[in-house]
């Protein structure tokens, strides 16, 4: 499982330790938990010393673990004796699968909410406020490297039927036709002028799709993401 950068960052600072401070406790420079915190850079070596020092476990900081359930303790005057409740970090949001984007199911999809869905993945976005609009999308294919790579899990957030027709320039992951499922990037949106809406893959060997508006059922904005695999 990969390094959560977002979770390092946040520990750090309840620490209230400075991240030369911190680099210090740990062996490490200010500029190398910076890169860290940035995600440019995993810290293999020292995930135990870092872990240790914030005091969780190395399972703890690593995205798509089991996290620990124990509750807060407040202890005046030592940031060190409280042990944070990772679970609290953490919102459990529907999760379509690559397996589940396969068997979609004929039905409505009232504008993206996905009550349906049974599985869901953790995720760690503390500015982002996650409600029942917002769905996890494991990604399949390389159609949109190099942006987003195959196997990347990302968070897309539900648009209105009604406001299909005035979203552009990002990426959306669209159920259209006989519940074909895709990702792809919106660059201009034609639908009311020619009523279809061109869906383009960034990897240039995959072109482009074109959709009559008629066949569209659903789409979410896909807004950060959530874990991606290191190649």
């Amino acid at each position: 499982m990969p390094f959560s950068a977002t979770l390092f960052r946040t520990l750090r600072k309840r620490t209230g330790l400075t991240q030369a401070e911190f680099g210090k406790r740990v062996g490490l420079t200010g500029g190398a938990i910076s890169l860290y915190e940035k995600g440019n850079a995993p810290p293999s070596d020292k995930l135990a010393s870092i872990a240790r020092e914030l005091g969780v476990t190395v399972d703890e900081l690593l995205v798509g673990e089991t996290f620990s359930q124990e509750p807060i303790q407040t202890l005046a005057g030592s940031a060190k004796s409280a042990r944070p409740n990772i679970a609290e970090l953490y919102t459990q949001v529907p999760f379509l699968s690559i397996r589940a984007q396969a068997g979609l199911p004929q039905i409505d999809y009232n504008d993206g909410v996905m009550n349906w869905v049974e599985e869901t993945y953790p995720v760690f976005l503390p500015l982002v406020p996650i409600n029942e609009k917002h769905l996890v999308i494991e990604i399949q294919g390389d159609s949109m490297e190099p942006e987003i790579k195959s196997g990347a899990v990302v968070l897309g957030q539900a648009i209105t039927k009604d406001d299909i027709k005035y979203e552009s320039g990002g990426v959306y992951a669209i159920i259209y036709g006989n519940n074909r499922f895709v990702v792809k990037r919106i660059k201009t949106n034609d639908l009311m002028t020619t009523g279809s809406l061109i869906l383009w893959s960034d990897n240039e060997k995959y072109g482009q799709i074109v959709v009559p508006a008629s066949e569209l059922h659903c789409m979410w904005k896909i807004t950060h993401k959530v874990n991606e695999h290191v190649r």
